[in-house]
């Protein structure tokens, strides 16, 4: 979220002196208007609002869920997979990084501002990338032996049950409500 602040921060900077409107103040002969403030205000809050309300419905699921829930949504198949093996993987290449790490310092490595501290991290990089590609090579064939088809099957088939409807029916009603008060300009 922070990121996308960072992306809202300068927006606010810079929309105020791109609409025309109520002179606010002058800058270096760049006027700021009171409307381009509160275009960039509502634009700043809304987005927040949105990241806000999908970390709060993706981030309590769990990944695979969350995989398996894209599938169902159809979105394709390569970028479902893609999720699910890359939140599989990223703690083994962690491991794998940790490992590596301990190695160089079994060897009494410690790091600098000097080329031999960039060169074995170069190194370090570059032995992670080769053991994640041979790692990735042998999953891929221990699957094609499996009889991997394309499809990771769910262990438990989900289902929408009346919680999930009753959610359904009160973000539909409330979206429907903001809806109303964006487009009639109902302010409360």
């Amino acid at each position: 979220m922070l990121a996308m602040d960072g992306f809202i921060v300068v927006l606010l900077i810079m929309l105020p002196f791109t609409l025309v409107g109520d002179p606010l103040f002058t800058i270096a002969g760049l006027t700021a208007s009171w409307q381009g403030l509160w275009q960039a205000v509502t634009i700043a809050l809304k987005a927040n609002a949105i990241v806000l309300m999908l970390m709060t419905l993706v981030g309590s699921m769990e990944m695979v869920t969350l995989g398996h829930a894209l599938g169902k949504l159809r979105v394709a198949k390569n970028m479902v997979h893609l999720l699910l093996f890359t939140v599989r993987y990223l703690d083994v290449l962690k491991e794998e990084y940790q490992r590596l790490r301990q190695a160089m310092q079994a060897r009494a490595f410690r790091p600098g501002n000097n080329w031999h501290t960039y060169r074995s991290f170069g190194y370090l990089v570059g032995m992670l990338l080769v053991r994640a590609m041979e790692r990735s090579e042998r999953v891929l064939e221990a699957m094609r032996c499996r009889g991997f088809n394309g499809n990771l099957p769910m262990l438990v088939e989900l289902r929408m049950g009346i919680a999930d409807w009753v959610f359904v029916a009160v973000m539909t009603a409330a979206l429907s409500g903001l809806l109303y008060m964006e487009i009639y300009r109902v302010i409360v």
